[in-house]
């Protein structure tokens, strides 16, 4: 990709600014991008991940509708007003802006790590502009995770975050509530940007007939990283071998602790379950108070006609 150079000169003074990223995550989502935001939560670093992003407000919020309490997710404090009102919800506008120009707009890019004084950017959508990070800061080093192979990710990806919004009730809140139709549309827009060409998850066999396309824009990420990151800064992550290289290659001492393993393909199974419960249960008060309210009026207009007819 060519590069001006009020683009590099750019990328130069934002490098020496203050609040810098100091580690790229590179990994698609489902290859352990979120036991590697907890292992760089653990080894100090603040952050960013999908969880975090966007997704966990909305989440939270429908966990509370379906459980009628406010609760904890995760490491993130919530309430039900920020599914609506939320800094975080224009994270999902500024990601859709960049999937849409390829992530080219580096004051965007670099104005959603500012927000929130993140250090470092792991899982979708960070991922789909880690070479463009990667310029914007010299200095970071980059992270890759992947699976054992391209099928055994397609595996876990083609039943978790290729169909999140394909599946009911999230189908229909991506049509009706203001918050899903910009969070899906995100979500199409990034999947057209790793894939480079416009694709939707409306789309009739959808993940399934775009799989071969799929899997080389999984296989081309992982090879675009190691050909281009030089290897002193650039570390392939591999969660079995636990804290040692992560450690040794951030230059922290290990935890006395044992290395996370979480959002298996179990976890998100079951996470799916009690996000569709907690939108069907709003979906149901919803159409009951509709209901309840119809009825309400209709019998003021029954009781006004029959006063009128007396």
């Amino acid at each position: 990709m060519f590069k001006t150079p009020f683009y590099n000169l750019t990328c130069l003074l934002y490098a020496a600014s203050s609040n810098s990223l100091e580690i790229i995550g590179s990994g698609y989502g489902r290859t352990g991008t979120d036991t590697l935001r907890e292992a760089l939560s653990e080894l100090g670093y603040k952050t960013y991940h999908m969880r975090g992003a966007s997704t966990v407000d909305m989440y939270c919020s429908i966990y509370i509708i379906s459980k009628s309490s406010i609760v904890k997710c995760q490491t993130y404090h919530t309430d039900l007003l920020e599914i609506f009102d939320n800094s975080l919800s224009q994270d999902i506008t500024d990601w859709n802006t960049l999937a849409e120009n390829n992530c080219s707009d580096v004051e965007l890019l670099k104005s959603i790590f500012e927000r929130g004084e993140w250090e470092a950017a792991v899982d979708f959508p960070a991922c789909m502009c880690w070479e463009q990070l990667a310029e914007i800061y010299p200095n970071a080093k980059v992270i890759h995770t992947e699976r054992e192979s391209p099928e055994k990710w397609w595996e876990s990806a083609s039943e978790s975050i290729l169909v999140v919004h394909s599946s009911f009730p999230m189908n229909v809140m991506n049509r009706v509530l203001p918050f899903f139709i910009a969070h899906h549309k995100m979500c199409e827009a990034m999947w057209s940007a790793v894939m480079k060409k416009s694709v939707s998850d409306t789309e009739p066999g959808w993940p399934t007939i775009y799989k071969t396309e799929i899997l080389a824009s999984y296989s081309g990420n992982s090879e675009r990283v190691r050909e281009i990151v030089p290897s002193e800064r650039l570390l392939v992550q591999d969660h079995r071998q636990g804290w040692k290289l992560l450690a040794e290659f951030l230059g922290k001492d290990e935890p006395n602790k044992p290395y996370p393993h979480s959002n298996t393909r179990a976890e998100f199974k079951a996470f799916m379950r009690n996000l569709h419960f907690g939108l069907g249960a709003a979906v149901i008060l919803l159409l009951g108070i509709v209901v309840f309210v119809l009825k309400k009026v209709a019998g003021m207009f029954s009781t006004g006609n029959k006063r009128k007819a007396e």
